[in-house]
């Protein structure tokens, strides 16, 4: 008795090429929509912390702030968001320190070319820098700002994870179809053995 090869058969080798062919690429899609997620995650978590920071240090001394802003935007460089909101109270905060320095410097030059006489403790006064604070309506607006670009960033998560979703949907429909064709290939070499034993 001869057995004709079938055309339609496919090995367990050629089912594994083609699920990974068909997932090639889903897993690195999916990590990273993951990783994205996690570190907007983080950055809505520093936005928060910077808004709060803005509300309870108005009039006080903004040097935690600037700190504060200056981290986020190094830290989250790869979300464009981040700066996009920061940066331009990074600039106006960072602009106000280096004023207050520069003036500060330009009293010490001051009273090193006075000497020792009575205006010199007036400059001497003003060689210390002046606090730099976030005025009333800075916090109103900044921390209003963050707060609509939190939630910009809440919404991108949301789309994000019905995409994970889609590449996890994805993952298992090929997984599942290569389990049940590798199935039917052992049945039917099962099948085969049996019809010639």
């Amino acid at each position: 008795m001869s057995i004709s090869a079938t055309t339609g058969y496919m090995s367990n080798e050629a089912i594994l090429a083609w699920m990974e062919d068909k997932t090639e690429g889903l897993y690195d899609h999916m990590r990273d929509a993951m990783q994205g997620a996690n570190t907007r995650a983080d950055a809505e978590s520093a936005l928060d912390a910077i808004k709060a920071a803005i509300v309870n240090d108005k009039g006080k001394d903004a040097t935690h702030v600037q700190q504060m802003i200056n981290d986020a935007l190094t830290k989250y460089a790869g979300v464009p968001e981040v700066a996009q909101v920061l940066q331009p109270m990074a600039d106006k905060i960072n602009g106000e320190f280096t004023k207050a320095k520069n003036d500060a410097a330009a009293a010490q030059a001051v009273v090193a070319a006075l000497g020792n006489n009575w205006m010199t403790q007036t400059f001497q006064q003003a060689s210390t820098p002046a606090a730099v604070t976030i005025s009333s309506d800075d916090s109103d607006a900044w921390s209003k700002q963050i707060g609509d670009q939190v939630d910009a960033l809440g919404k991108q998560d949301q789309l994000d994870m019905i995409n994970i979703q889609e590449f996890n949907s994805q993952l298992n429909q090929a997984k599942q179809t290569a389990s049940a064709l590798m199935d039917s290939a052992d049945k039917s070499a099962t099948a085969i053995i049996n019809h010639i034993s």
